[in-house]
């Protein structure tokens, strides 16, 4: 007896010699066979190089620019964690994050966010707005927003801080419990 381990949904499947491999997998039913599979190596071995160098000499290639990537008008110095630095700057902006407690999603490039600061709302720059139904406004002045950068694309958010927030959620509440109460009457 023989097994395989099916790239799709990782269960081993155990094949009898006599009758052969499985063709498809038992338990998710898509293909074993290398069909719609592909393999990147992650390294690039010297010897890699060398063969790939040779090979394109003989194929008449090798003027050409064969660069990979970098036909799209990437390099390794632009990709999002392509050196050390870089990479050593995400892990410490993780673990900042780590401790945050909220950590919204960035919207642009759907990386964590990293809470920079509070920028406080004063009178003078906002003006309410009070809802048809309402006696007083949602949101009154001041109040402090949360300030959040991405620490890939650098895009800057605010968000209502906590304190905000419940002040808010106590208003909707009272403005039910008020609507309630007038349909009672």
């Amino acid at each position: 007896m023989s097994t395989q381990v099916c790239p799709w949904c990782d269960t081993e499947i155990v094949w009898d010699e006599v009758l052969g491999p499985e063709e498809e997998c038992p338990h998710c039913l898509n293909e074993l066979n290398a069909y719609r599979s592909l393999s990147v190596d992650l390294e690039i071995d010297e010897d890699d190089k060398k063969l790939r160098r040779m090979e394109a000499e003989e194929n008449g290639t090798a003027g050409e620019d064969n660069k990979g990537w970098s036909n799209f008008g990437w390099d390794e110095d632009n990709m999002q964690w392509g050196s050390p630095d870089k990479l050593k700057l995400q892990e410490s902006a993780d673990k900042l994050i780590h401790h945050q407690v909220d950590v919204p999603e960035c919207s642009h490039c759907r990386e964590y966010m990293l809470l920079a600061g509070q920028e406080t709302v004063s009178g003078s720059s906002f003006e309410p707005h009070v809802h048809e139904g309402m006696r007083q406004p949602l949101l009154t002045a001041p109040f402090k927003l949360d300030v959040y950068v991405c620490t890939s694309c650098f895009h800057v958010q605010r968000m209502l801080n906590h304190t905000g927030r419940e002040a808010m959620t106590v208003k909707l509440q009272e403005m039910n419990e008020s609507e309630a109460n007038n349909e009672k009457v």
